[in-house]
């Protein structure tokens, strides 16, 4: 029928840019209503069930503990269910004590709520075979959808020869993010300026100034840790960065890279899960810390306007609306 929207109900467990971006995509074609789980008082909702009666889909992002309620109620409703597993849920790297799908209860429980999903949405190739190699899920339930980011386009803006790093940092991150990598990088180019952008937190969320003194110990003078910054002035930091440089030992996806990627960054990468697929021929992919010294130094002195930015379009706000709308739709 000419109008009809399908009402979808949205899970999550707080926001973060990759959700809003989503339920802005969501909002775009379809009735959605967003259940946000922030606090125990959430969990005992039970006006959830009302929520599910209502949806013709229920999507959640992350096999993690939110998700339970719903599964619950959907036990009598049956409604088509779609999770996005994109990262901490389907992750198995015990070299950094990284992942639910390590072993142990926690396993077990993401592999019951993967169990219950009509399809699993995965953000990279990587984290497609993470969902395929770590979880029970069937190969035939994964689909793959890239994350994406805001429509950003790049400036004419100078760039400085410094190196940017964007990501949230706590004691579990610290290793995941690769900061102690970065920390490595600028000691040995004390003549270039290197800045982290990003939170500080503690299991709870707060501020972790023990953590964050700590860090700023043993790092070079060279490295400025410039903490949360707003969008503007996020984007004002790529805009200016010649270099971008991730790190990490695991990520899903990479949405600083491919935004820093956007605004003419030279990328940085380290060899590591979806990190080398969302560069897409730029930059450089490094392995050991000689060889970051020497690829980083080399980006310095490139012209970033010769960035090949065609190959992001599959990261775009469209090619994801497109791919949600053919499966949630149709």
């Amino acid at each position: 029928m000419k109008g009809f929207k399908k009402n979808i109900l949205y899970i999550i467990e707080g926001y973060t840019g990759f959700k809003r971006l989503d339920e802005d995509i969501l909002n775009s074609f379809s009735n959605v209503r967003t259940r946000n789980y922030k606090s125990i008082l959430h969990y005992l909702d039970i006006s959830i069930f009302f929520d599910i009666i209502w949806s013709d889909i229920i999507i959640i992002w992350f096999a993690s503990k939110h998700a339970i309620p719903t599964l619950i109620f959907n036990l009598f409703l049956n409604k088509p269910l779609v999770i996005i597993a994109g990262g901490f849920d389907v992750a198995s790297v015990p070299s950094i004590n990284y992942g639910a799908m390590r072993k142990g209860l926690r396993k077990k429980i993401g592999n019951w709520i993967l169990s219950r999903a009509t399809k699993v949405i995965s953000v990279s190739h990587s984290n497609f075979r993470e969902i395929e190699n770590n979880t029970n899920v069937e190969k035939n339930k994964i689909i793959l959808i890239y994350n994406a980011i805001p429509n950003i386009k790049g400036s004419n803006v100078k760039k400085k020869k410094q190196v940017l790093t964007v990501g949230e940092i706590n004691k579990e991150t610290y290793l995941r993010k690769g900061l102690d990598r970065f920390i490595n990088l600028a000691k040995g180019m004390l003549d270039i300026n290197f800045y982290h952008i990003g939170k500080w937190t503690d299991n709870k969320g707060n501020f972790d100034d023990t953590f964050f003194n700590y860090v700023k110990s043993i790092s070079p003078k060279n490295i400025e840790y410039l903490g949360y910054l707003n969008d503007e002035e996020l984007y004002n930091f790529f805009k200016e960065s010649k270099v971008y440089a991730q790190l990490s030992r695991h990520e899903a996806f990479g949405v600083s890279v491919v935004e820093a990627i956007s605004y003419n960054c030279i990328p940085v990468v380290w060899n590591s899960f979806s990190l080398p697929e969302v560069v897409c021929g730029n930059g450089f992919i490094i392995e050991n810390l000689p060889s970051a010294l020497d690829k980083t130094r080399l980006a310095l002195s490139l012209d970033s306007s010769r960035i090949n930015k065609s190959c992001l379009d599959k990261f775009s706000y469209a090619a994801r609306k497109k791919s949600l709308e053919k499966l949630l739709l149709k």
